[in-house]
């Protein structure tokens, strides 16, 4: 009869130290979420939120492309919407803009009517306005798959 007890507790304390932590919710969150940031690479690290925050501060100013290519060339493309309507802006760079204009009409589901025509009307300025033949090309297109 002894013998039984012991085994079953021995069964107990074969699982992890890992396992037993997880038992206790607030333990398992904190685990997912550091495991979350070792699939999301480098845009998991805690000097991405700061560089996109210098993309956002360096708007208006001579560094802002070299920022922007500096983020870009480090994490990718930005996911945040803020900082994709930035890159719009950008005269000397047809491939970034053209890729933040892709970017923004892949979010655009998130957001809501506002946003929505707001993008609209921005890539009906840039396809009229653009002296760069691709940007054009892009946000007409991207503007067709929007309506």
């Amino acid at each position: 009869m002894r013998d039984r007890g012991r085994s079953a507790r021995n069964k107990k304390d074969e699982r992890s130290n890992l396992e037993r932590a997880l038992e206790d919710p607030r333990m398992k969150e904190r685990y997912l979420q550091e495991a979350e940031k070792l699939f999301m690479g480098a845009k998991g690290r805690p000097q991405h939120s700061k560089d996109l925050m210098a993309i956002h501060e360096s708007y208006g100013r001579t560094n802002f492309l070299s920022t922007v290519r500096r983020y870009v060339d480090t994490y990718g493309m930005p996911q945040d919407w803020g900082a994709l309507l930035l890159i719009l802006d950008i005269k000397d760079d047809s491939e970034l803009v053209c890729k933040a204009i892709e970017g923004l009409c892949e979010l655009v589901g998130e957001k809501g009517t506002v946003e929505r025509r707001g993008l609209e009307s921005k890539l009906r300025v840039l396809s009229l306005t653009s002296r760069d033949t691709e940007i054009q090309e892009t946000a007409e297109t991207q503007l067709t798959g929007l309506s």
